[in-house]
């Protein structure tokens, strides 16, 4: 075997443009973090039940809005217009 028809690790049509990975990736990652921002959620059921007083379970439930929120704005920014219309989609069945 020649070095010039050595082995190729290109697949034929799976040419992606300069950016599109990056892109992808971004999306990808966006909609992770705008699906994980709902999984806060369920805490919200479970913090009435700590045996906390009641200004750490406040300080708690606000700490988990912000967290919340925050996942939330990360994974728009990173997905666009494009992820949030995505994943509305599938969660409106």
């Amino acid at each position: 075997m020649s070095a010039e028809s050595g082995p190729s690790n290109a697949v034929p049509g799976s040419v992606v443009p300069p950016g599109e990975r990056d892109r992808r990736f971004r999306f990808i990652l966006g909609v992770a973090f705008i699906a994980a921002s709902f999984l806060v959620y369920p805490a919200y059921l479970v913090i009435p039940f700590l045996p906390l007083s009641g200004t750490m379970k406040f300080g708690i439930a606000l700490l988990a809005l912000l967290l919340s929120w925050g996942m939330f704005g990360i994974g728009f920014y990173l997905s666009g217009r494009e992820g949030y219309e995505w994943l509305k989609r599938r969660l409106t069945l």
